[in-house]
C-alpha cells in the first residue's frame, strides 16, 4: 500500500466515524482540526473525548474551534478514540501536527467528493463479495452510487439512530447547537431562547447520551 493510499484510508475511516457519531453533514466532517485534537486530547475527566471542528467564528468556549464532547466507544462498538488516535499518530509520522485532519499527505483538505469516492470504492468491493448486506433495491453499482454518498448519509444515519433510540429533541438540538452558531457568522444565532442561555461547556450529558447511541 502506498503512503498516499494509507493516508487516504486512515483519513476516510476517521471522517466516517466522526461524521456518523457526531451527526455531521458532509462538509462539516471535513472541519476536523488536527491541532485542536492534540490540544484537547487529555482534557476532561478521562471518561470522554473532545472532538474539535475548525470554525470561522469563535466557538462556544471562546475558542476558534468548536469543542464537541464525545464518548470513547459507542453502544454498537464504534471505537472513536482508537480511530482518532490512529489518525493523529499517522499524521505525526508524516510531520503533520496542525491544519485540517481530513487532508492528503501534503496537508491539503479532501473534498466531500473525495470522501464519497473512497466510500463508494469500499461499497463496490462489498457489493461484489457480500451482496446480501445490501437492500433488495440495490441491484447495480450505478444504483449504489446514487443511493450512497458521503454528503448526507452519515448525518441521516445518525438522525435515524437517534429517533430509533428515542433521543429527545432537546438533546439533538444541543448537540447541533454549534452548527447554528457557526452559520450565524458572529450574529445572534436563530435558536430557541433556552439554548442561548445554555452554559455549553458544562453540558456533557446530552452529548454523551447522543454520541453513545451509534
Amino acid at each position: 500500500v502506498s503512503s498516499r493510499d494509507q493516508n487516504r484510508w486512515i483519513v476516510f475511516h476517521t471522517y466516517a466515524v466522526v461524521s456518523s457519531v457526531l451527526s455531521l453533514r458532509g462538509k462539516e466532517g471535513l472541519l476536523l482540526d488536527l491541532e485542536g485534537l492534540h490540544r484537547y486530547w487529555e482534557s476532561g475527566d478521562g471518561s470522554y473525548l473532545v472532538v474539535t471542528l475548525q470554525g470561522t467564528v469563535k466557538g462556544e468556549s471562546n475558542d476558534r474551534d468548536h469543542l464537541l464532547p464525545c464518548v470513547k466507544v459507542t453502544k454498537s462498538g464504534i471505537d472513536v478514540k482508537a480511530s482518532l488516535a490512529r489518525l493523529m499518530a499517522h499524521k505525526t509520522s508524516i510531520d503533520a501536527i496542525d491544519g485540517p485532519a481530513i487532508s492528503d499527505e501534503k496537508g491539503r483538505s479532501y473534498s466531500t467528493k473525495d470522501m464519497t469516492d473512497s466510500f463508494q470504492e469500499i461499497l463496490e468491493d462489498l457489493f461484489d463479495t457480500e451482496r446480501h448486506l445490501f437492500p433488495p433495491d440495490i441491484t447495480s453499482k450505478e444504483i449504489l452510487h446514487e443511493k450512497y454518498q458521503a454528503f448526507c448519509l452519515f448525518r441521516r444515519t445518525s438522525d435515524t439512530r437517534a429517533a430509533e433510540m428515542e433521543v429527545s429533541s432537546s438533546d439533538v438540538d444541543i448537540v447541533n447547537r454549534w452548527e447554528s452558531v457557526e452559520k450565524a457568522q458572529g450574529r445572534r444565532a436563530a435558536m430557541p431562547m433556552r439554548l442561548h442561555y445554555l452554559q455549553f461547556d458544562l453540558c456533557l450529558k446530552p452529548f454523551l447520551r447522543y454520541t453513545g447511541i451509534m
